[in-house]
Formats: structure tokens, sequence, C-alpha cells
């Protein structure tokens, strides 16, 4: 994976800040701090793609990883071996007590910052923090990825840097999709057919860059090669126990379920 693989706004916000690129011929530094949502279908590829990103961060940058609130089995059992030591699963509602400029994935957005849980406790950081990621340990970028951006509070996107991508998204969702995401959606659907076919998996469109781009998928991720850490990586929530999985849905956890859990 060399240093531009990626889009030159993805790019951007991936290395650390100051670090340098190649963009247009130039060489400029990286700003290092902002928001990268990824917007897909279940099934889309999506989160494959934000570990892609996450190892060019590991193999060009010195930034921690974060994947937020990721099962301990997953970080312990599934993460590749270049990535150890570098991985932690520090909730987001945590993010004032890290102290490097990380790199956070916060996977299946809508279940965690759903634009209509204004009140949660996740919900509340974001809106507070979403102006002032550049501010936090000498900048920090967050890698999203949701089902429909009209499903992820608006805060997100208001006051900080953002480069999204576009993954296959079914036509019986995009009409849901807020107005002013809308066309950019429809846009990379199809850019996407041009090249693709089925799920898009092998390509991914950059909106703000307004092009394609090949969508690595490294061994690691191959369920035919190791299934059993593919699995871990591809569907990491499977593995909560369940008083976690309820509380990512904002169930309460009845007692019966906890004693269960114990036993």
């Amino acid at each position: 994976m060399n240093k531009n693989q990626f889009p030159p706004s993805i790019t951007n916000l991936l290395l650390q800040e100051g670090q340098r690129f190649e963009k247009n011929g130039e060489f400029v530094e990286a700003l290092g701090t902002g928001i990268i949502p990824i917007v897909g279908t279940a099934r889309a590829g999506k989160t494959s793609l934000a570990y892609c990103f996450l190892d060019y961060v590991i193999k060009h940058t010195k930034r921690p990883i974060i994947l937020d609130s990721f099962p301990e089995k997953v970080i312990k059992e599934g993460v590749p071996e270049h990535w150890k030591g570098r991985v932690f699963n520090t909730p987001f509602d945590n993010i004032a007590e890290v102290e490097e400029p990380a790199v956070w994935l916060v996977d299946d957005t809508g279940a965690s910052f759903n634009s209509r849980d204004a009140m949660s406790s996740k919900s509340k950081t974001l809106a507070r923090v979403a102006g002032v990621l550049s501010h936090f340990a000498g900048g920090m970028t967050v890698i999203f990825t949701t089902q429909l951006l009209s499903g992820v509070d608006v805060s997100f996107f208001r006051y900080t840097n953002i480069s999204p991508v576009i993954r296959f998204v079914d036509r019986d969702l995009i009409k849901h999709e807020r107005p002013e995401w809308k066309e950019v959606v429809n846009e990379g659907q199809y850019k996407l057919k041009s090249v693709s076919t089925g799920l898009f998996r092998d390509y991914f469109y950059s909106v703000k860059d307004e092009y394609l781009c090949a969508a690595p998928f490294p061994d690691w991720l191959n369920k035919k090669i190791d299934p059993k850490k593919a699995d871990l990586l591809s569907r990491p929530m499977r593995y909560h126990t369940t008083e976690d999985k309820m509380r990512i849905i904002g169930k309460k956890t009845t007692k019966k379920v906890k004693e269960n859990e114990q036993e």
C-alpha cells in the first residue's frame, strides 16, 4: 500500500498533521483531522474499506487506532499481527482522555449517533466535539460507517472537514436520504455502475475528489484464508455480550440477562 493509494481528500485526513503527500503533482502537508463517512447498504463492504484506511494509517503514520467500543475478543484475536500494540477500544464518550492524535472507527453509526436520539450520551459527546476534533491531542480523525447519512446527527457534518465515501446504496433507501446528500449518493451509484456490478465492492466513490478508486481487499479479511479472523473483523458486534448488545440499541438489560451472561 503506497502513500498515494487513496484520493487526496482522504489521504489528507488519514496522515498525521504536517506529513507531506503528493496532490496534483505538488507536495502538500496533511491536515490530519476531520471526518470520513462511508455510506453503503448492509454487506456493501463499508467496514472492510474502513479497515483498509486504518491499515494505511498503521503503515504510514504513528497514529494510534481506536475501534470504538469493539469487543475485547476482536482486539485480541481479530486484528492483524502488524496492528498489535497500536489498537484500542476506548469508547467515543471518553475521547477527552485520549492524549494522542488517534484515528477512530465508529462502525454502524446509525445505532451510535442516531439523529433521533439526540439526548443519548454518545450523541451529546458527538455534538460537542464535532467542531473541535482538531483541538484534541493535535487533531483526530473519525471514520464512520452508516447505511444512510439521514440517520446520523447533523452536528457531525457542520463544523469540521469532511470527505464522504460512497459504496453501493440500495435505490429504495436513497429516497430516504437527506435532500442535501441525495444527489451525491445518486452520483456515486452512477459512477460505480460504470465500472462494476452487484454490490460494487471492488470500487468506491470519493465525493470530494469526484472520482472512483479501487478498493483494496487484504488477505487478512479473506474468509477463505482465515474464516475466524475475517468474521471477527467483518461482524465485530456479534461478539459483544447480550448486555452490551442491548445497551447499543438503547434497551435496558434485565436482571435475568445479566445473570445468564455471568454463568
